[in-house]
């Protein structure tokens, strides 16, 4: 086949998944790159875009061993024509789970087919510099195997003639039972005395959950704490202080330093 465009289509709140989509493409060295990103409410409509020709790389975040659930909405509205389509689910050194063979479902019921995937590692949403997680990944090692893992999709693209001469690409897991809906009710927390009101938490949250006034307030039926809140907050304002989440954080630092890495489906 010949490939000249690659249509990267992204939700990433905390911008790890753009980033390890982004080195996949550049190791298919492809001359034309066209970027959907689906993680702001601006960014998103509820019309259909139908990708018609080249390759589209899907990349989302996995929250609890799930595709996150505003990422599989958000996908919903892009739809493929029998569209090669190379997918990818960015975790935070935990696991994986059912996430990959769950996007490999979305992706097929929107019309592309499913020719790779990856699981690939990016640093925890919880993660911070007491307690790191999987802190600054993907890093340089990352970079090299996101394009290695790119030049080798362009190797079976050119060696195919026709997508429906493909079998179904194996991937490990089983699909899971019911939607995965994310925290309820929950909101990272506002320091107030620390605030100094500059709206990058507002600018930056997928859901518009995050509102500037006299003060900031956080919408907490919107709220799936994704952390990019926390990430991007220049005066660590925002924090995690919820007694069960601060919990997961400990657990999570315990337990997941040995580090993982990414795997690659072709």
């Amino acid at each position: 086949m010949n490939i000249e465009t690659a249509h990267l289509i992204c939700y990433s709140p905390t911008r790890t998944t753009f980033t390890n989509l982004h080195h996949v493409a550049e190791g298919m060295e492809l001359s034309t790159s066209h970027i959907l990103d689906l993680t702001l409410p601006n960014g998103t409509s509820d019309e259909e875009i139908t990708i018609k020709d080249g390759v589209a790389l899907i990349g989302v975040p996995i929250y609890a061993g799930r595709v996150a659930p505003v990422a599989a909405k958000r996908l919903q509205t892009i739809k493929g024509r029998g569209t090669p389509a190379v997918i990818a689910v960015v975790y935070g050194n935990r696991h994986y789970e059912n996430a990959l063979i769950e996007l490999k479902q979305l992706v097929e019921d929107s019309g592309f087919k499913v020719i790779a995937g990856a699981t690939l590692i990016g640093e925890h949403s919880y993660s911070s510099d007491k307690k790191p997680i999987a802190l600054g990944r993907p890093d340089e090692k990352d970079k090299h195997i996101g394009r290695q893992f790119g030049a080798k999709i362009m190797e079976k693209l050119k060696k195919v003639t026709d997508l429906a001469h493909l079998p179904p690409l194996e991937l490990p897991g089983s699909l899971p039972e019911g939607p995965y809906l994310g925290p309820a009710n929950i909101t990272p927390e506002i320091i107030p005395e620390r605030c100094i009101l500059c709206g990058q938490c507002v600018e930056c949250c997928p859901t518009g959950a995050i509102k500037a006034n006299e003060t900031i307030s956080i919408n907490a039926s919107l709220c799936t704490f994704c952390c990019a809140c926390l990430k991007t907050c220049p005066e660590d304002a925002v924090r995690i202080t919820i007694p069960k989440v601060l919990e997961k954080v400990d657990y999570l630092y315990e337990h997941f330093q040995t580090r993982r890495e990414p795997e690659l489906f072709l």
